[in-house]
């Protein structure tokens, strides 16, 4: 069976935060580490790309158009 994976621009972010902190931050974030900034960048944007994928879906609990 040949299974594809995708890569969505999300999981790329993790990867590379991964990769980040268990190779060049040896597994503990240090403010003082030149891939600090870097580390702190990718989570803002993963944070932005998770919370507009969160803002498409509404809820709808009653039909405000209805008029009683």
């Amino acid at each position: 069976m040949n299974r594809e994976t995708t890569l969505t621009p999300e999981i790329m972010i993790e990867e590379l935060m991964y990769f980040i902190l268990h190779n060049e931050m040896s597994g503990e974030l240090n403010p003082d580490h030149p891939f600090m900034t870097l580390y702190v960048e990718l989570q803002k944007l993963l944070d932005k790309l998770n919370n507009e994928r969160h803002d498409l879906y509404v809820s709808v609990t009653a039909d405000e158009t209805k008029t009683k």
